[in-house]
């Protein structure tokens, strides 16, 4: 039974993580913190908790870029693989992961759908051919309007695939939006479109459960959802 630890447990993913851990029994869920109390995470009782989860444990961070430094030495001095939901994430925080990942097993992840990664490939294996074929590029970003990150780590993730001459993001935020990317290849006598809508949130959760029995069996280092599906 793989042994579960939330940061961001009262946040918008870490209740849907909640739900689902109530009706799978491959998981015991241990303890979660939010981030209006995460200053108590040296706390003994917490301390305790982590402990215990040195062996067939993984601490699943949906929190707050804000306290992801202080989340990384937990998993670091406790030896616990990590896994990281967190946007918006700076040049410095990527590099401390980075850094982490040397330590212990991390995945990194903008957006844990199977539909965006498989975009995600699809560029990967096309970008050098949208450059030969002098093809423009944007993306519209839509999300709810609670979203704090603008644009979206996942159609930065995108943008970083694609390779053609000009490119650019648009970020939209409307309620209730949970998450839409439209990616437009643009030539002379052509368009092509491509477009991903989330239609239920229970997407991100079956990625993210996926990954946890992927990143159990991993190395120390920096894996991304590109890594756990292809």
């Amino acid at each position: 039974m793989i042994k579960i630890f939330i940061f961001g447990i009262t946040g918008r993913m870490g209740k849907e993580i909640l739900n689902f851990l109530k009706i799978n029994n491959n998981f015991n869920l241990l303890g979660g913190i939010n981030k209006n109390n995460s200053q108590l995470i040296f706390k003994n009782n917490y301390i305790k908790i982590f402990k215990k989860m040195k062996n067939n444990g993984i601490l699943i961070d949906f929190s707050n870029y804000l306290i992801l430094k202080k989340n990384l030495f937990i998993s670091k001095i406790f030896s616990i693989p990590l896994l990281i939901g967190i946007t918006g994430l700076n040049l410095q925080l990527l590099n401390y992961v980075k850094y982490t990942s040397g330590f212990i097993p991390i995945l990194l992840s903008y957006n844990m759908s199977i539909g965006l990664n498989l975009i995600n490939y699809f560029l990967s294996n096309i970008n050098l051919y949208l450059k030969i074929y002098n093809y423009n590029s944007f993306i519209i970003d839509i999300h709810h309007d609670k979203k704090i990150d603008k644009p979206s780590g996942s159609s930065l993730m995108l943008f970083s695939k694609i390779k053609s001459l000009n490119k650019n993001i648009f970020s939209v935020r409307i309620k209730n939006i949970i998450g839409n990317h439209i990616i437009y290849l643009i030539s002379n006598n052509e368009l092509i479109k491509i477009e991903h809508i989330i239609l239920q949130r229970n997407i991100f959760i079956i990625g993210i459960f996926y990954s946890l029995f992927w990143l159990l069996k991993k190395c120390n280092g920096c894996y991304s959802m590109y890594d756990v599906y292809f």
